[in-house]
């Protein structure tokens, strides 16, 4: 009879900590899906050739490349 009760409260126990577990795993994947969201990788940009120094820039973000005569 002890050990119905003890065999019964072991699988109690770890259907318990399995869900407890499962939960956690679980919950650091949503935090990873919503870190990644939250910072988006650099893709493809378009860019555009630079008349003077013949250099590419990105087209939303141009910047100066030094030269003189350099429009960005």
């Amino acid at each position: 009879m002890l050990q119905k009760f003890l065999l019964l409260a072991a699988a109690i126990a770890i259907v318990w900590y399995g869900f407890k577990f499962v939960g956690r795993l679980n919950q650091q994947r949503q935090d990873k899906v919503a870190k990644d969201q939250d910072n988006p990788r650099m893709g493809v940009a378009d860019t555009v050739q630079c008349p003077v120094c013949d250099a590419y820039v990105a087209a939303d973000s141009k910047s100066d490349c030094g030269k003189a005569e350099c429009p960005y």
